[in-house]
């Protein structure tokens, strides 16, 4: 019997729930839970330790028991990632943002070129009649 307790129903929730995500999102999904495997073991075995226990070990090779992997676990990583693409998206625009602000005020004013931000005086204007 497969530990991966993932319906059709239950995939079918998931791109439900994620509209627009690609292929990769869901691969993501799948992926965190194995990473939680591996951290525990890291954690359990100790980072001082990880280097014994996997080069040239008595122990043999290191097996992980297959993770479950259930709807409420991938929705929870899914909600989880969600929140990490739009902090991404925040931290891009506020680059952008403060890109802008910086050419903007090279010198020293976001007026246009040769409005006075760099000669000097302002070019004088022109009166229309």
């Amino acid at each position: 019997q497969s530990t991966e307790e993932v319906t059709r129903q239950d995939v079918e929730r998931l791109v439900d729930t994620f509209p627009g995500q690609s292929i990769d999102f869901f691969g993501a999904l799948r992926a965190r839970v194995y990473d939680d495997k591996v951290r525990d073991f890291v954690s359990g075995l100790g980072v001082e330790n990880l280097g014994k226990r996997l080069i040239n070990s008595r122990e043999g090779k290191v097996q992980f028991e297959k993770p479950r992997m259930t709807l409420d676990v991938l929705m929870k990583y899914g909600r989880a990632l969600v929140q990490e693409q739009e902090n991404v998206k925040r931290v891009q625009l506020a680059e952008e943002y403060l890109s802008g602000a910086a050419l903007a005020g090279e010198a020293g004013s976001s007026l246009p070129e040769n409005e006075g931000a760099r000669g000097g005086a302002a070019a004088p204007r022109r009166r229309l009649l």
